[in-house]
């Protein structure tokens, strides 16, 4: 029971003692304060005199010389100004924090010392009832108090930790609030724009690419296709590879269904490459191409079979006897309404055997045929096929042969 009062009087001074250390800032010399600011001025003279001796011959000088002395003054008084704001901050800072603290300690010195108090009375309370006869209960009063001041220090502790733990908990709950709403704008671009990146290392960028079917309006063949044929998105990946200074060395495409060469070559050919405007490029000419095969399958027919050649923007035309018209693409054909164009007519013996003025004669015939019929794939391979038969018809040599 005595050690046990011992170590109860040893709490009660360790208290003691914290309070008067906590005190004892609180009553600190207020001549401290008149010092420090003492301090400060002088080193703010000493500042001025140095600058004041490097300007000893003060009358002397000229009006050029005083407001270069005098600037170097407002100078050195923003440096000390900025100094004073930075140390006055500091110290509010720390003020703030040690009243906290020192509130918080003083309620917790309390708690500590109430339990003391009630250990104590709880104690004498014990002694008065059973005197002398039962000092074992006393000792086990005593003990049974010590074990709830260890339970109170431990619950103490415990709160701090639970307090820390739900500061961390909220921190890591904003983050991933964060992590979620980059997420969704993540997700929001990859929708509007289509563009996401799989892979990224200092030569190589992966990218996932998925371009929208636009809608052409003001030409029924193209509504004819596009309700025909459910296309509204296509789906490609690029691996762009690139040197020093994002400067583009080649190219893939997945799946390997558009021509893009050239595209390449003049990205090449400027000095810094523009991912955005290769992109741009690429998605332009995957819209182009797979309008153009769209319009190929919508116009095969039974008397010819159309075939699409990305490469040379080129259709060529099975048509009868074995003749292949070769009919090249304007610039931006079907999505723009410009005319198609016939290069050339080979193949069949009939063609070999006929001479190059039946060709010119050919092309010519079909080349100046009214423009609504040349802006339609389907229009003018009939018109073509319809030149050749007259014509074959007309020349006497083409004429004599059989099928």
């Amino acid at each position: 029971m005595a050690a046990e009062m011992v170590e109860a009087s040893e709490l009660r001074s360790r208290i003691a003692e914290i309070r008067k250390i906590c005190n004892g800032d609180d009553e600190s010399n207020p001549l401290d304060g008149h010092n420090l600011l003492k301090d400060c001025a002088l080193h703010v003279q000493s500042r001025v005199q140095q600058i004041a001796s490097q300007f000893s011959d003060f009358h002397s000088l000229g009006i050029q010389d005083l407001d270069a002395y005098l600037e170097h003054l407002k100078e050195e008084f923003n440096k000390v100004e900025v100094e004073t704001t930075h140390v006055a901050t500091e110290i509010e800072l720390l003020a703030t924090t040690h009243k906290d603290e020192s509130i918080l300690l003083e309620a917790k010195l309390e708690e500590l010392e109430c339990c003391l108090d009630y250990a104590s009375k709880d104690q004498k309370t014990s002694e008065a009832t059973e005197g002398f006869d039962s000092p074992m209960l006393a000792d086990d009063c005593l003990n049974s108090t010590i074990v709830n001041i260890d339970k109170n220090l431990e619950q103490f502790v415990l709160d701090n930790k639970i307090e820390e733990m739900n500061l961390n908990i909220k921190s890591l709950e904003d983050l991933q609030c964060k992590v979620k709403w980059f997420d969704a704008v993540q997700q929001i671009e990859d929708e509007l724009v289509g563009l996401k990146v799989l892979e990224f290392d200092e030569n190589c960028i992966k990218l996932s690419l998925r371009t929208y079917m636009p809608t052409v309006g003001g030409s029924s063949y193209t509504e004819r296709v596009e309700d025909g044929i459910d296309v509204r998105e296509l789906n490609h990946e690029l691996l762009i590879e690139v040197e020093g200074n994002m400067k583009l060395k080649n190219v893939q495409v997945f799946p390997n269904d558009i021509h893009v060469n050239d595209i390449v070559d003049a990205a090449k050919s400027v000095s810094k490459f523009s991912l955005q405007w290769f992109i741009q490029k690429v998605q332009d000419r995957i819209i182009l191409n797979k309008l153009r095969h769209l319009a190929v399958k919508d116009a095969n027919k039974s008397r010819y079979s159309l075939e699409y050649l990305d490469k040379d923007e080129t259709i060529v035309a099975h048509m009868f006897r074995g003749i292949d018209a070769f009919i090249k693409l304007s610039h931006g054909w079907p999505i723009f309404d410009s005319p198609l164009k016939l290069i050339s007519i080979k193949g069949s013996d009939i063609l070999k055997r006929s001479p190059l003025s039946f060709h010119c004669k050919v092309k010519n015939l079909a080349n100046s045929l009214d423009i609504h019929i040349r802006q339609n794939i389907s229009s003018f391979v009939d018109a073509v096929e319809k030149v050749l038969i007259e014509q074959l018809q007309l020349d006497p040599q083409a004429g004599d042969s059989s099928d």
